[in-house]
């Protein structure tokens, strides 16, 4: 048997040459393969293929020799000859995994780079196969999955993916590890807030057990040190005393889809792809948008699942997303519904890239403009009227400037500064739209936007919810 010595996800192998049989000089075939896996770990591609040349010229059958020749092509941007190198590994022993792992990852990134979604999602499907809890892997799944408009697959490897990243198991198993993508690295004081007053409603409702009705009191002590409102706790210290389910997906209501239709069939809708497509701007407003069952369906939803992990945002804003627990098929079925009564503006022309949520606090100034990566903005807020102080507010601003296209992400949608010069130069004008249940914003996503001012009455129940789904890519050719 050959002695592994070193293994990866992707990449060359290092091993003793036992298995290469009896016909290798296999001292020499050592040494070079040795050579040839330092070049590669020193960046010296080039220098590392005439030693795995080497190694395939001494031991034609043996795959290991063949895969090391195709990941140092690789490296070199020689992918045609890469990809024989590891068809030549493969069919020498079809169950090497390395060399299969390093012929999809390639194949994957080359057919994404061209636009071949399809056959870059089969290369993930067998990644994923290989390493089944490996998040880059189930990313990939989940964007090649929107990309095919394959929304119910997309789901499920999302939901995979939070379970990897944000699941149960990780936390309450261990509950000092804080490792890996997704991991608990700080603690804001809105999120314990939230977390508490959360829990709290579950408990109230009968929607949790036990275990985590007892972690009541250890959030409780967590926000003690938090004298201040955007006061921020670090590790080592603070981190490690946190509850064992902050940050993590320990209850979600799953919320299906609906047999008779998540959108409420209004004359508004049926005219609003006409009316968007009018608008010198591209922007349009239609109530009632959700019928009434979805409205309260997608309610719940947001009340009762603890995904609300994302706290980076200003004003203690929270955030959840698409591929760490915003997900439930009836959100699926919106966002297809959607697709289906704008078939010119987003239809099979602009996929479904993102969907998010945002929880925001009872009351906090406009948000800085921004814009976002994306073709088309659907915006819709759920929280009941009652909860709204002020009716002229609390909805969102857009102007009438688009983000230069020679704009990066970093400069358009975070760099509050230059973006209000910028709009300030323009003589940008404002469209204030105000607040209301089950009111929806449907307009192109190069617009700058803002949240507009708002007051909330308090308490768990009256927080502003917005939902958001992205169609496409910025710089998409419009539809006529």
């Amino acid at each position: 048997m050959s002695a592994q010595v070193w293994m990866a996800k992707y990449g060359a192998l290092r091993t003793t040459p036992e298995a290469a049989g009896n016909g290798c000089a296999q001292q020499t075939v050592s040494v070079l393969l040795e050579e040839g896996c330092t070049l590669c770990d020193q960046g010296e591609f080039d220098a590392a293929q005439a030693c795995f040349r080497a190694v395939v010229q001494q031991c034609p059958d043996w795959a290991v020799g063949h895969n090391n020749l195709g990941w140092a092509l690789q490296q070199s941007g020689r992918n045609e000859d890469a990809i024989s190198s590891y068809k030549a590994a493969i069919s020498l022993q079809p169950a090497f995994d390395l060399a299969r792992a390093n012929l999809a990852f390639l194949l994957a990134t080359l057919y994404g780079h061209m636009g071949q979604h399809d056959s870059a999602r089969g290369m993930w499907e067998v990644l994923g196969e290989l390493y089944p809890r490996d998040p880059e892997i189930l990313e990939q799944l989940v964007s090649t999955s929107l990309r095919t408009h394959d929304l119910d697959a997309a789901g499920l490897w999302a939901a995979h993916y939070a379970s990897v990243v944000r699941g149960d198991e990780r936390s309450l198993s261990q509950p000092g590890a804080c490792e890996g993508r997704g991991a608990v690295s700080r603690a804001s004081r809105a999120k314990l807030a939230h977390d508490l007053e959360q829990l709290r409603y579950l408990r109230d409702h009968q929607l949790i057990g036990p275990r985590l009705e007892a972690e009541i009191a250890s959030y409780q002590a967590a926000l003690q040190p938090f004298e201040q409102p955007n006061s921020l706790a670090t590790p080592p210290a603070n981190v490690a005393a946190l509850p064992p389910s902050y940050g993590r997906n320990v209850h979600q209501l799953q919320a299906p889809r609906l047999q008779e239709g998540a959108l409420k069939m209004s004359q508004a809708l049926l005219r609003a792809e006409r009316d968007y497509l009018e608008s010198p701007l591209g922007l349009v407003v239609i109530d009632d948008f959700l019928s009434a069952d979805a409205l309260a369906l997608v309610q719940a939803f947001c009340l009762q699942s603890t995904i609300w992990h994302t706290d980076r945002y200003a004003h203690g804003r929270l955030g959840a997303f698409f591929r760490e627990g915003f997900n439930c098929p009836l959100l699926l079925q919106v966002a297809d519904e959607i697709r289906r009564c704008f078939p010119q503006l987003i239809g099979k022309h602009h996929p479904l890239l993102q969907m998010w949520g945002f929880k925001y606090q009872h009351d906090q100034p406009a948000t800085h403009p921004h814009a976002d990566f994306a073709a088309v903005n659907v915006n819709f807020w759920i929280t009941p009227d009652e909860a709204n102080l002020d009716r002229d507010s609390g909805g969102l601003v857009v102007y009438d400037v688009e983000a230069p296209f020679d704009w990066d992400f970093e400069t358009y949608n975070r760099q509050g500064d230059r973006i209000a010069a910028f709009l300030k130069e323009a003589g940008a004008r404002r469209t204030v739209i105000p607040y209301r249940c089950n009111r929806a914003v449907i307009f192109n996503s190069d617009l700058f936007h803002a949240t507009a001012p708002l007051a909330f009455r308090p308490g768990y129940l009256n927080q502003r919810v917005n939902v958001t789904l992205l169609f496409g890519e910025r710089g998409s050719a419009p539809r006529q």
